[in-house]
């Protein structure tokens, strides 16, 4: 019995080990939780004051005027604007940037997810064109250590995940060495470059929105594009 109880301790042991050894995924800055409904349309008002603006000027009273709620209640469940706005960013893009790990881990060829990344990267910053333009501002508006925490979450982790899956197409001999800031700086960039022309091409395209045909055919021409650049020669 003695013996059969060590034995289980020793694999505890390892089992513990092991998982410490495994980096910890980066954590948001911490915020009041509201009830969902609430909060969502709180969210959503937010998000269509900033589409319709381009612009992060607007105050808390006018989101509450969007959801007939008084401002107080804006600043009980966010605490203030820039809980607001964090709360925003985590809304619009928190899910795309945890659900890389699950395509990480999938059973497919580097290159396969790339495609799926691309689409995905494109398809949210067509329907959230301010992401880039809310994250360098809470960034700037932050302390040092909850500057740290964002970036750590919504950069830093998007870069693991190219590092990574270039670190797979290059043993699988489909995509050459970069670094995986460059790739992120690339995707971003361009990501950010199509929410910025949005107005431009939405009147071109004579529609008020970024159709989903539209949002699949870039895409899928950006892929194509870079994975030109990428690919192992």
């Amino acid at each position: 019995m003695a013996t059969r109880s060590s034995s289980i301790v020793t694999r505890t042991k390892r089992v513990r080990a092991k998982a410490a050894k495994q980096p910890k995924p980066a954590k948001l800055p911490k915020r009041k939780t509201a009830d969902t409904e609430t909060e969502y349309a709180l969210l959503a008002a937010a998000d269509a004051l900033l589409m319709e603006r381009g612009s992060l000027d607007f105050s808390l009273a006018e989101v509450a005027a969007r959801t007939n709620l008084s401002a107080a209640l804006v600043s009980y469940y966010f605490g203030s604007k820039h809980g607001l706005l964090s709360a925003l960013l985590e809304w619009s893009s928190g899910q795309a940037v945890k659900q890389l790990h699950s395509l990480l881990v999938m059973d497919f060829p580097a290159v396969v997810k790339l495609k799926l990344h691309v689409r995905a990267l494109v398809k949210t910053y067509a329907k959230a064109p301010y992401l880039d333009r809310l994250l360098h501002h809470l960034i700037d508006a932050s302390d040092a250590a909850e500057a740290k925490r964002i970036s750590d979450f919504y950069v830093m982790r998007v870069v693991s995940f190219y590092r990574e899956l270039i670190a797979q197409g290059v043993r699988e001999q489909t995509l050459r060495p970069i670094d995986p800031m460059d790739l992120y700086l690339i995707m971003l960039g361009t990501a950010d470059h199509l929410a910025a022309r949005r107005r431009i091409l939405t009147s071109a395209l004579g529609t008020a929105e970024l159709g989903e045909d539209f949002v699949r055919h870039f895409a899928d021409a950006f892929y194509e594009i870079l994975l030109s650049g990428m690919r192992s020669e």
